[in-house]
């Protein structure tokens, strides 16, 4: 029987590492649960904590959130997290954008306001509260809090100094942006967006920018912008992923962007083509994004006459933008299907 060697830990860290900095989440994934149980056997708590933590992550970037989830919880309940307010801002954040990731937005806000509030009585260091802020932002506008979200922003903007990575202050202005196109400030949108582009390079993370570049188009979509530009970023994102792969909710999320660019430029068909897959594998995806998946196939149905399936596509949205929390959009949804309904009450 093997036996553990001196340094065997180090070395299961440092592969670790290096798996997650090749994007190779799997491999990451693998090598770090080695690493959590050497750590275990060896009663080392900290490289537990660490390893565990890198674990949830990889499981994150697999598409495996529930599983994500599951450990972040366990970390989170840690004595090494109850001693530390950085480990404990971390953990929450996580946490955050893993329920984000599934749906339940309410808890992802509670998690992240939690993370935000640790990390500014602790004097955290920037980058701890630049995610936070991130998780926080990204919460509270798919759960239609708009104006909050955007007085984070605001709170985000504070932490965008020179001293900050160019990458940090990429995704900070991204999700500036974010929020400016959900309020319909188009114009705000598109000068934070071009800001986030300036500091994200595709050199140094394909796989980040081809998810950049899917987000603006869908924010710029949603804000009813159809233009070239916008196109350019559906093209941009798609040749990236082409390149990097990603997971199949990467994929399907990119796909749903395309279908919504049909969608309102009027390729109803093709539309319909596209969306009926990403509908059928709906549990993949976060509850509010299968909401809009449904919602989209059942305007491109109604758009060319087929009212009845319509509707079930669009009762299907409603029912998941309620169970996501995302009361406004369940509300616009209920509109929308009322409105279908209507003519045929008036005929009786």
């Amino acid at each position: 029987m093997a036996t553990n060697q001196p340094g065997d830990q180090l070395l299961f860290e440092l592969r670790a590492r290096e798996a997650w900095s090749q994007r190779d989440y799997t491999q990451g994934r693998i090598i770090s649960g080695q690493a959590v149980e050497l750590a275990l056997a060896e009663e080392n708590d900290a490289a537990w904590w660490n390893m565990t933590f890198l674990q949830a992550e990889c499981l994150r970037e697999e598409g495996l959130v529930e599983e994500s989830v599951k450990l972040a919880h366990s970390l989170k309940v840690h004595p090494l997290t109850k001693h530390s307010p950085a480990l404990a801002a971390r953990v929450r954040t996580l946490l955050s954008v893993g329920l984000h990731g599934l749906g339940q937005l309410r808890d992802a806000v509670e998690e992240a306001s939690a993370a935000v509030k640790i990390a500014n009585t602790d004097g955290s260091p920037t980058d701890l509260n630049i995610s936070g802020q991130l998780a926080l932002i990204a919460a509270l506008a798919d759960s239609d809090k708009l104006d909050e979200a955007w007085d984070e922003c605001l709170v985000l903007s504070t932490f965008i100094t020179p001293e900050v990575h160019t990458q940090a202050a990429g995704k900070a202005y991204w999700a500036i942006g974010n929020v400016a196109f959900m309020r319909h400030e188009v114009a705000d949108g598109t000068r934070f967006h071009s800001l986030a582009a300036r500091n994200l390079s595709p050199n140094n993370d394909l796989d980040l920018w081809a998810r950049f570049n899917r987000a603006s188009a869908a924010l710029r979509l949603a804000a009813g912008v159809v233009d070239a530009e916008t196109l350019e970023c559906i093209e941009r994102a798609e040749t990236a992923s082409s390149i990097v792969g990603g997971n199949e909710r990467d994929q399907l999320e990119l796909s749903l962007t395309r279908a919504h660019w049909l969608v309102l430029t009027g390729q109803l068909n093709a539309a319909v083509k596209r969306l009926r897959p990403i509908c059928a594998e709906g549990t993949i995806l976060a509850s509010q994004t299968a909401g809009e998946a449904n919602l989209l196939l059942g305007r491109a149905l109604a758009g060319r006459g087929d009212d009845i399936e319509a509707l079930n596509y669009l009762d299907t949205s409603r029912i998941l933008f309620v169970q996501a929390g995302a009361h406004d959009r369940a509300e616009h949804v209920a509109v929308l299907i009322d409105s279908l309904t209507q003519p045929e009450e008036d005929a009786s």
